[in-house]
């Protein structure tokens, strides 16, 4: 871990405490609305934590970590509280309480109610975390949204799995990125029942009139990359369609490619993935081969039934977010020109849990227990974070779906978590990921003269909200 200011760090006499700049950060990151989606519902906001990767400068095979023993948790005792911010983890909490409903009454659910990535969030369960053991309703497993969750796993405030005796063959099953996300220094500090690997949902009847045909093998060989996504949004253009309803819909998927993160050694880092957006935002604004959309907007999610080819999106948008009227069954899925994740939930364990074996039940049975996860995705369509979970509920039959034309999307989303690589992840990317959404805006609509003035824009907006970091 590399020196930085103390208003952006983890302090032992209180890590929650916002000084001006971090306070600056949050408010900018706030001003400008960012489309930062999680499992479940929208959020506009995020952390300025540690800008470290997610593995840390000693990450090590999440596997090797030495695992204590632990026994199984008394049936008597106080209670221990989860939180999270709206109902869908008190939702799978039922699945813990099926399988153990002895301890039903030990695990109590706290919702409070606000975004995930909500400063709100983020400040009440810090302030119960500094208060420790003495706390009332102490956060036990904290609940957090991909956008932020790094600001929990490189705290000093939780534990690593390996303590609560989470790890080795309790990872056999998970996605590598989950665990790579969740590490820091050589240690995994949170997991998730879910993975979210980005696809593309397509439009079959658009792709029976312009491409011949819809299956996913014909659309894919279609979109296999960039040069011949654009080849096929030429194609879509003549015939009086857009690929994708806005600019800023390919954000995701190359992010995602990142080779660097953000900061290194206190110095901002530009990876190529910035310019990658900038120009493949440019020309598809340029193009006209968008509705020129903003994500989340009005008129974004109308063109879900308008003339729009299709929406990158991932599991949870499949289920939750693509609500097409007039084409509901005229959706499927293929995995596109890159492999990406979109979103996720993350638990980690507060270092002052009263009753760790509990805590370390209630995960080992919501992300590792392979017989509950599969019943888990059969009932609820979530793409689960267990290799063998998903390719049963696939293998039984019992993955297709309405929304994929009656299609199975699970071999899609197994093949695209794959590829996913979380690598260079840092707590900085929603923000500043942020700040480059501003400025493809800016030059997408001519504020930004060139694609150097719009990557001084986003030098500009860390310079303004992170004294700490060199900006070149």
């Amino acid at each position: 871990m590399s020196g930085r200011d103390n208003t952006h760090t983890f302090l032992k006499e209180g890590f929650f405490v916002k000084k001006f700049k971090k306070v600056m950060a949050l408010s900018l990151a706030l001003a400008m609305g960012l489309s930062l989606v999680a499992c479940g519902g929208g959020d506009d906001d995020a952390t300025t934590t540690e800008g470290t990767t997610a593995g840390g400068d000693d990450a090590q095979t999440p596997a090797t970590e030495e695992v204590q023993e632990v026994e199984m948790p008394s049936e008597d005792g106080d209670p221990i509280y989860v939180y999270s911010w709206n109902t869908e983890l008190g939702d799978r909490l039922q699945y813990f309480r099926d399988a153990y409903p002895q301890y039903s009454d030990r695990v109590e659910y706290v919702n409070l109610g606000v975004g995930g990535t909500d400063v709100e969030y983020q400040t009440q369960i810090d302030t119960l975390l500094q208060a420790g053991a003495g706390a009332e309703k102490y956060p036990s497993i904290i609940a957090a949204d991909n956008d932020v969750a790094l600001h929990w796993t490189e705290s000093e405030y939780t534990i690593p799995m390996a303590d609560i005796g989470i790890g080795g063959d309790d990872f056999s099953e998970m996605y590598q990125y989950t665990l790579d996300y969740a590490t820091y220094n050589g240690a995994v500090k949170a997991v998730s029942w879910q993975a979210t690997p980005g696809v593309f949902c397509y439009r079959t009847d658009i792709a029976e009139e312009v491409l011949g045909a819809s299956d996913p093998d014909t659309v894919q060989a279609a979109l296999a990359d960039w040069d011949k996504f654009f080849e096929t949004a030429d194609k879509l253009k003549e015939a009086g369609y857009k690929i994708v309803s806005g600019p800023d819909d390919v954000k995701y998927p190359i992010a995602d490619s990142r080779k660097s993160p953000w900061v290194e050694n206190d110095k901002l880092n530009i990876d190529g993935w910035v310019t990658e957006y900038l120009e493949t935002a440019k020309k598809l604004y340029d193009g006209d081969y968008t509705n020129k959309t903003q994500m989340w907007s009005d008129a974004w999610t109308a063109n879900m039934d308008k003339d729009v080819f299709g929406y990158f999106g991932c599991t949870w948008f499949l289920y939750w977010s693509l609500n097409p009227e007039e084409h509901a069954n005229d959706y499927n899925i293929c995995q596109g020109p890159v492999s990406y994740h979109w979103g996720g939930t993350y638990l980690s364990v507060g270092k002052d849990c009263p009753d760790t074996a509990l805590a370390a039940l209630v995960l080992r049975t919501l992300c590792c227990d392979t017989e509950v996860l599969t019943k888990l995705c059969e009932e609820t369509k979530d793409f689960v974070n267990n290799k063998a979970a998903v390719k049963a509920v696939s293998d039984a039959g019992n993955g297709n779906s309405d929304k994929c034309g009656g299609n199975d999307p699970i071999p899609t989303f197994m093949e695209a978590a794959e590829g996913i690589d979380l690598s260079n992840a840092t707590s900085y990317d929603a923000i500043f990921n942020g700040f480059v959404d501003t400025a493809s805006a800016a030059y997408n609509s001519g504020e930004a003269k060139d694609i150097d003035a719009a990557i001084q824009m986003v030098k500009d907006s860390v310079s303004d909200g992170y004294n700490y970091i060199t900006v070149e």
